[in-house]
């Protein structure tokens, strides 16, 4: 049961919390409206970086929930609320998504291109068409957001019944995931190079989204436990650990399988994505998102006791969580920013706004958790999968991450 002195202990760390939230998000707009009247495109081209990245945050946690319900996990009972809480800000950073892929309509170049007259540009001219494009944006949104509210609220409850529709809507959610993705990704970052294409983009960029996911959960879990103690053990880390090893090299993988076979191949039509993020000062940031993607998490949680080591855990979660914003930058500003990178008041600005914005829109999803009494902490037992059970996990997890929010 919650004492007054933890009672008022936690509104003092939501405040604290929402006072920084709202100097990142005051500041972050002050410096981004500034690099908006310097450059309009450039600021374009980091909002869609900061809402992608936040929207794949809200994957992420989707796709968490996902699997672990459909594998009967229960390792990541106790984590399950943290990703409850990523979810469930899906429908407001789709809106946020929407509103800046489709109000900068004309920064992509096939706005003003006629690919038609291209030989092998027939489907493009026929798909990248406005109306389509436009269409399209909001149906990825739209099944995005609903799914994101059904999971989410299936998720929290506890009834007999609702076994059967978690199971039911995680399924779903994955095969609308795969087909909605692989298109939202070509439409949004792909797209932004018209000439250019890769058939593995989306399996790419789904990577990326997962292992930052799963950083973040790290991020968000370790924290909470230390403010407020809380029922993440040795174990859950060890597990979360090897899932964030895993996926980076699987990063890795989709990242090496893309590079190799285009400089294989050697088609300049293909060529051109690499060249121009290797020539001159990109080269220093092509190598440096490798090293943070994946070389420092690699060997940085290869040893066994680096995974069950909260600290450890945390520096390199929060390296992951820089290497995804690279990585989507040498995705997205490459084409806007021309011969050499920048990063300025647009960059700072879209980055500061984002943080503050997310943040704040997180606390309130996760103060939306239903209220569930502090479970008090059994025995010390030994670190195994079942350490944890269901039910303990399940109450003391949300209990302390309604107080995150809050």
């Amino acid at each position: 049961m919650n004492t007054p002195t933890n009672i008022s202990a936690g509104g003092t760390r939501a405040g604290r919390r929402f006072c920084v939230f709202c100097t990142l998000l005051m500041s972050g707009v002050a410096l981004a409206l500034v690099g908006g009247w310097l450059s309009p495109a450039r600021l374009w081209a980091n909002l869609l970086l900061m809402s992608f990245l936040a929207v794949g945050a809200g994957l992420a946690g989707l796709l968490f929930l996902s699997f672990h319900y459909l594998t009967g996990a229960r390792w990541s009972e106790p984590l399950r609320p943290v990703a409850e809480a990523l979810g469930a800000t899906l429908p407001i950073t789709s809106v946020a998504l929407g509103a800046v892929v489709l109000c900068g309509l004309g920064n992509y170049p096939w706005m003003h291109a006629d690919l038609a007259h291209h030989p092998t540009f027939w489907f493009k001219a026929a798909w990248l068409t406005p109306a389509f494009f436009a269409a399209r944006t909001v149906v990825y949104l739209l099944i995005w957001a609903g799914l994101a509210l059904l999971l989410v609220q299936a998720s929290r409850r506890t009834d007999a019944t609702a076994r059967r529709a978690k199971l039911g809507l995680s399924a779903l959610f994955l095969v609308a995931f795969a087909v909605t993705f692989w298109l939202a990704s070509t439409d949004w970052i792909m797209s932004l190079e018209p000439e250019w294409y890769s058939t593995i983009f989306a399996v790419y960029h789904f990577a990326g989204v997962f292992a930052a996911g799963l950083a973040l959960i790290a991020v968000l879990a370790i924290a909470r436990q230390r403010t407020a103690g809380g029922v993440i053990g040795v174990a859950q880390l060890h597990d979360l650990g090897k899932l964030m090893f895993g996926f980076s090299c699987f990063w890795m993988y989709i990242w090496f399988s893309q590079y190799m076979l285009i400089w294989y191949a050697n088609i300049s039509e293909e060529t051109v994505y690499f060249v121009r993020r290797t020539e001159g000062l990109w080269g220093p940031l092509f190598v440096l998102n490798l090293a943070l993607n994946w070389a420092i998490p690699f060997f940085a949680l290869m040893p066994r006791a680096a995974k069950r080591t909260a600290s450890v855990l945390l520096k390199v979660a929060l390296v992951m969580l820089a290497g995804r914003w690279l990585d989507l930058y040498l995705s997205v500003l490459p084409p806007v920013l021309g011969a050499s990178p920048a990063f300025g008041f647009a960059e700072i600005g879209a980055l500061l706004a984002g943080i503050g914005a997310f943040g704040r829109v997180l606390s309130l999803t996760a103060r939306a958790a239903p209220s569930t009494p502090i479970a008090i902490q059994p025995p010390a037992a030994p670190a195994t999968r079942t350490s944890h059970p269901a039910s303990y996990g399940e109450q003391a997890a949300t209990s302390e991450l309604q107080e995150m929010g809050g």
